[in-house]
């Protein structure tokens, strides 16, 4: 019997939820929702299916919202939710309206189901493949809630005005209060520290409570915290908390002879899971919204740790919306461009080229939404509306900013290469051309005096101002050919006369660019120091931002309040990428079923690490004698720096690299000699 699914137009659930997980968001206890527009599902739609029966069956039909069945183009009058259908040709068309949520269906049957063979259109003569999401298992799909299991509080901390309860770690959760003996109002004050925990003026969140009759009671919202003060007059006998979580395969792991590494990755680890929720959020406390570029970082660090592409699916589609495109994803010029790029890293690392196709049209509305608004220089250039972003620093992102038109560069190549990959010739020979004249524009910025690229023009000159994000950029992304990137190395990215990043939004990027020049050790140390330096501080998830150099309350200050500072965070958890891509050394193959890896020790005496692929997964021991790998089932190659001797495996040299062909289910052993 075939597994009948809840089914509905594409992107429709995903804007549906997305727009309830968003409008979670509180400052104290006022609701803060995006500023951006909020899109719905298309309120009325149809669903069809051409189908044949070999005998009976007993078709129970239920749907989300007013029901019109149509069989064979009559109506089905009178239906009680069971239809019954004996041997023979139909053809079904089943409209759903639901005004206030997502229209969608569920059929089953002995041999008709609903599922993605079933073709919807929102009535505009367009028809699709109906879609479903593995989220909706134990509900329906105006109805999903994610797992949670108990937790207990490790420590309470009366003090004269609250009661304290320390959970030992950072996560979303729902209080739960149990015993309730009495009536009143219970008063919460959720901290991700302690200190914001007992600031009952000042902490980011708080609730109220009336309790009348209830024995046992759970919040019905989940907040992030770690300590929760509480003021209550009803007395409960035990308070605990459910945590929620999206359920995933921690399918990574890392460990190696340096325990506070081995930590970090541990943390990384936990703070990008508890960010992982419906969709990628940025933070968990604060927040709560979807930020397109703090998602792109976060799709890569997926990729070598859960491997969980549906969170990633359904982010880039509810980050889209609907057409038309008036403005820039969140309002950021920055972030349409991530937006664009990330479907070329989904289709390297994952092979799906049939996400790629669906949503190729909305990849071109927004790529031709972006070119529409540059300037006559045909350059990218803040217009009213736009938030020319970059970083969370002191910039002037006035005039032409060149890390944006290096983004804007990046989007027109990843469109190309989709393109290509889908055989769109129209496509490519369109974007080629403008990729082009945008490539011979970019050489305006380099300022050959200075060894790098300048940070902006304005009314036609240049500014003159050296920062390291456009010039990391072009390191990682081949903008700069080779003797630039050297120069850039020196000059910028070693240079400590030129401003230090302090967000770990854009130390992702800094530290990947000095990787791809080699700086394996020093970006060890940073890593260590950095990331260590909030595990110094007591963190349990890794944060928004860190300066080692505040203390006290003032280290948890961000936008003008004294708890603003997220210290749970997305982009926090970039170790995993720069571990798995640069230290453990693992990159996509021509396919999804093959594999590179060039692991690099560092400084470390040994390595074991397991890291996901699209198709199974990879085993490695590293240590300076000998390297272990075994693959489950793709094919790859292990590349190893110098011209070495290897016994175990036959070994191919060249260009002072040594490179031995893994076959999948194989286990090798080899010595390094």
């Amino acid at each position: 019997m075939k597994t009948a699914k809840w089914i509905w137009y594409p992107g429709d659930f995903e804007l549906e939820l997305a727009n309830k997980c968003m409008t979670r968001r509180y400052e104290r206890d006022t609701p803060v929702p995006p500023f951006w527009r909020l899109d719905r599902a298309y309120p009325n739609v149809k669903f069809i299916k051409n189908f044949k029966l070999q005998k009976r069956n007993e078709i129970m039909i239920k749907a989300e919202g007013k029901l019109n069945l149509m069989l064979n183009d009559r109506f089905i009058y009178n239906f009680n939710g069971i239809l019954f259908l004996g041997p023979g040709d139909y053809r079904f068309v089943i409209s759903v309206y639901n005004d206030s949520g997502l229209p969608c269906l569920y059929l089953e049957s002995e041999e008709l189901v609903s599922d993605e063979s079933w073709e919807v259109t929102c009535n505009d003569h367009r028809y699709f493949a109906a879609t479903t999401d593995k989220l909706v298992h134990n509900s329906t799909p105006n109805n999903v809630r994610l797992s949670t299991t108990r937790i207990e509080a490790v420590a309470i901390i009366k003090q004269e005005n609250a009661v304290v309860y320390d959970f030992g770690k950072e996560m979303m959760a729902y209080p739960f209060f149990e015993g309730i003996q009495s009536k009143g109002v219970i008063r919460l004050y959720y901290g991700e520290s302690f200190a914001e925990a007992s600031d009952l003026e000042h902490c980011e969140t708080l609730d109220y409570y009336s309790i009348t009759h209830e024995k046992e009671f759970q919040t019905p919202i989940a907040r992030a915290f770690r300590y929760l003060a509480i003021i209550s007059d009803v007395k409960y006998e035990k308070l605990s908390a459910m945590a929620e979580f999206i359920p995933v395969d921690f399918c990574s792991s890392f460990s190696c002879s340096d325990p506070l590494l081995t930590e970090i990755y541990q943390v990384s680890l936990s703070t990008l899971h508890l960010n992982m929720r419906e969709f990628m959020l940025d933070g968990i406390k604060r927040d709560r919204w979807l930020w397109s570029g703090d998602a792109y970082q976060s799709y890569l660090m997926d990729y070598y740790s859960f491997f969980e592409t549906d969170v990633i699916k359904r982010t880039m589609l509810a980050l889209f919306g609907k057409t038309p495109i008036k403005t820039h994803i969140n309002h950021i010029m920055d972030y349409s461009f991530y937006w664009l790029m990330a479907f070329d890293d989904y289709y390297r690392y994952t092979g799906d080229s049939v996400f790629i196709d669906n949503n190729f049209p909305k990849i071109l509305e927004m790529l031709d939404f972006c070119l529409s608004r540059t300037n006559k220089n045909g350059l990218m250039e803040g217009l009213p509306g736009d938030w020319v972003f970059v970083d969370w620093a002191d910039l002037d992102n006035s005039g032409e900013v060149a890390f944006e038109q290096m983004l804007l560069y990046l989007a027109l190549d990843r469109v190309i290469k989709l393109g290509k990959i889908l055989r769109k010739e129209e496509t490519v020979k369109k974007y080629a051309e403008w990729k082009i004249s945008v490539q011979n524009k970019l050489e305006k910025f380099w300022n050959e005096g200075k060894g790098a690229y300048v940070y902006s023009f304005k009314n036609g000159k240049a500014d003159g101002v050296i920062t390291r994000h456009p010039n990391m950029l072009a390191v990682l992304f081949d903008i700069a050919d080779s003797q630039r990137k050297q120069i850039i190395k020196e000059r910028v990215l070693l240079n400590s006369g030129v401003p230090p990043i302090t967000t770990p939004y854009m130390r992702f990027y800094e530290l990947a660019a000095l990787c791809e020049l080699g700086e394996y050790d020093y970006v060890m140390k940073e890593i260590r120091d950095y990331w260590g330096g909030m595990l110094s501080e007591g963190a349990t998830s890794f944060w928004e931002t860190y300066d080692h150099r505040q203390t006290g309350v003032e280290k948890y200050a961000m936008y003008g309040r004294r708890y603003g500072k997220s210290l749970c965070h997305a982009w926090g958890a970039s170790p995993l990428y720069l571990i798995g891509k640069y230290f453990i050394g693992l990159t996509p193959g021509k396919t999804e079923s093959e594999f590179i890896l060039r692991p690099h020790l560092s400084d470390l005496d040994w390595f074991n690490a397991e890291l996901p692929l699209a198709k199974g997964k990879i085993r490695i021991h590293v240590d300076h004698e000998k390297i272990e790998l075994y693959s489950d089932k793709a094919n790859g190659e292990l590349i190893l720096d110098g011209t070495l001797n290897i016994c175990g495996a036959e070994a191919i040299h060249h260009n002072n690299l040594t490179t031995i062909k893994i076959k999948g289910s194989t286990n090798y052993i080899l010595e390094i000699q």
